[in-house]
């Protein structure tokens, strides 16, 4: 195939060394440049534009990948949203000519792309974000959300078996437990058995209005029901082995 280019693809930062971003395999996580939406709470914001505050070349990050064939299993696209780059699917291609998994981290705003990924096979895992309730969206990414699209690639994903998650970032001042148990309500008629709640990070987000939230994200009793709606239901609110894999790498 021919190689891609560093224009097809634009890549603002890699993380060398992952265990929780692509469950079952150690990765790495290339995240690319660019976003769709504008989230509140977003922690990526140097992701966001156009441009990279320090851009990575595909070739560059292509040699990293080289260098770790045998110890690293799986490469994550995260973003940033991904869906976003020309290239991806060539890029995806060339990861899995490399003899990599892939996974693809993304807002579900691209049904398109994900399913000429599964129709070539190219995906082992897939995790999309769910930001709020439909009618919240707006207010939540400053993006409306294409409910038909987003139903679409739930859809899609549950028929084509692939390994999959459905995650959201709770900030209680913008999503309260009546709104995540409206999502949860959706993500059951729509057949989603994983589903990650996601503490928010204070200090990083794009809203720099948001205050940090020192307690519990959600009511204990809301965290019982969603852990007895989902056969894996994940609670995500301690960064401290992401912190420490970060420093080893």
């Amino acid at each position: 195939m021919n190689k891609l280019s560093s224009e097809k693809i634009l890549v603002g930062g890699l993380q060398p060394l992952t265990m929780i971003d692509f469950p079952g395999r150690l990765a790495s996580v290339i995240f690319t440049q660019g976003c769709n939406l504008r989230c509140r709470f977003c922690y990526n914001r140097t992701l966001l534009g156009d441009k990279a505050a320090a851009p990575l070349t595909w070739e560059s990050v292509i040699a990293f990948l080289r260098d770790r064939q045998g110890f690293i299993e799986g490469v994550v696209f995260s973003g940033g949203e991904p869906c976003l780059q020309p290239g991806i699917l060539d890029a995806l291609r060339e990861i899995r000519e490399l003899g990599f998994d892939a996974a693809l981290h993304t807002n579900g705003f691209f049904p398109d792309i994900v399913e000429q990924a599964l129709r070539e096979r190219l995906l082992q895992f897939i995790a999309v974000d769910f930001k709020a309730p439909f009618a919240k969206y707006q207010q939540i990414t400053r993006q409306p959300v294409d409910q038909p699209a987003y139903e679409r690639l739930a859809e899609m994903l549950v028929s084509s078996g692939i390994k999959h998650e459905y995650r959201t970032t709770v900030h209680p001042g913008l999503l309260s437990d009546s709104d995540v148990m409206q999502m949860a309500d959706w993500l059951g008629e729509k057949k989603i058995s994983n589903y990650a709640i996601q503490k928010f990070k204070y200090g990083e987000a794009l809203d720099s209005s948001l205050p940090p939230v020192n307690t519990g994200c959600l009511q204990p009793a809301t965290i019982f029901k969603l852990r007895s709606r989902f056969t894996g239901f994940t609670l995500r609110s301690d960064d401290t082995v992401v912190d420490n894999l970060k420093k080893a790498a």
